[in-house]
């Protein structure tokens, strides 16, 4: 059985928020003899109070990006084919200040006796539901620690489901179709991107300061480096793919 992956569990992000310097009041002149000929309904001078300006930057010019690109290599005895670096992830970890990510319901299919997708990432705390919409019966189930669980059999049409609360990589089987393997990624981190064909990625809105960033695919062992968000240059990195490909 495949050995699950580690995820580090951090912890949440307080909101920044610009705050305005101390106003400092200027101190009002000696007051000058009023001359008899002024009016005597006159008012008489106001001191003035001035604002210094914000020194904090706003949030959004707070935030930053992390961007670079992941190359998928071939291990020995194995290939890879175009664009299949896709189907990793790429997540970064602040050290401090991490946000609780917002759960959701997503969906993976039993369809011609795989899983479509075979890799999907969610957040700490979504719900996958299973639809079966194959015109046999299946049986999805997962033996890694902190989400495992048995749907048990269900015939077409039914569509069981499950909440993910543990991060950590989450293998998911079918009893009935051994070669049935999908992939859920359990995030408990806002800050990820999924690379694209070439390779490259994105992670967006990265707030300032130390953390790791975690290089992931289901064909390689994992990947983490030490970063400081935002960076001034590419993180890339490459992966060996050590595994064969899913089948199904």
């Amino acid at each position: 059985m495949p050995e699950p992956m580690a995820v580090p569990s951090p912890t949440a992000k307080p909101a920044r928020v610009a705050v305005a310097a101390p106003l400092e009041e200027v101190s009002k002149p000696a007051s000058k003899p009023v001359s008899k000929s002024l009016s005597a309904n006159k008012p008489a001078p106001v001191a003035k109070t001035a604002v210094a300006p914000a020194t904090s930057k706003p949030e959004s010019e707070a935030a930053g990006s992390i961007s670079g690109s992941v190359k998928l290599a071939a291990g020995q005895g194995q290939s890879v084919s175009a664009g299949e670096v896709s189907e990793g992830l790429v997540y970064f970890l602040p050290k401090a200040g991490n946000p609780k990510p917002k759960p959701g319901r997503f969906v993976i299919n039993t369809r011609s006796k795989g899983f479509v997708p075979e890799t999907l990432v969610v957040p700490q705390g979504s719900t996958v539901r299973f639809p079966n919409v194959d015109t046999i019966i299946h049986n999805v189930y997962s033996r890694s620690p902190g989400n495992s669980f048995d749907l048990g059999y269900y015939a077409p049409g039914k569509s069981p489901e499950y909440t993910f609360n543990t991060a950590g990589l989450a293998i998911v089987n079918c009893t009935v179709h051994h070669t049935m393997r999908a992939n859920v990624v359990v995030l408990a981190t806002p800050y990820y991107a999924r690379p694209g064909k070439d390779g490259r990625y994105q992670i967006k809105d990265v707030p300032p300061g130390p953390g790791t960033l975690v290089f992931w695919h289901p064909r390689a062992v994992a990947k983490s480096i030490q970063a400081n968000a935002p960076l001034a240059a590419s993180a890339t990195q490459t992966l060996v793919a050590s595994k064969s490909p899913q089948m199904h």
